[in-house]
């Protein structure tokens, strides 16, 4: 899995915001933490969007996100395969 601060991008459909709600939009993630959930094609990913880190950003909370983001996305992240 990718270690904190690894940046991924998921697409429609490789991610759900809740249990079998797929996502329609493409989102750019910087990794918080990485759960395993009860279907084990998707992890819980807890991250902050790119903008976060922006010197004018203030944001105090410990994640902005919350999805469910395909395994194969994370692995292909981690190995270095995906932008």
């Amino acid at each position: 899995m990718p270690e904190p601060g690894t940046r991924v991008s998921v697409r429609p459909t490789e991610w759900q915001s809740s249990p079998g709600i797929e996502g329609q939009t493409t989102h750019d993630i910087v990794i918080v933490s990485v759960h395993e959930s009860h279907d084990p094609r998707f992890a819980w990913v807890y991250g902050h969007g790119p903008d976060c880190s922006w010197p004018s950003a203030d944001c105090a909370v410990p994640f902005c996100w919350e999805l469910l983001v395909s395994v194969d996305v994370l692995a292909a992240t981690a190995a270095g395969q995906r932008p």
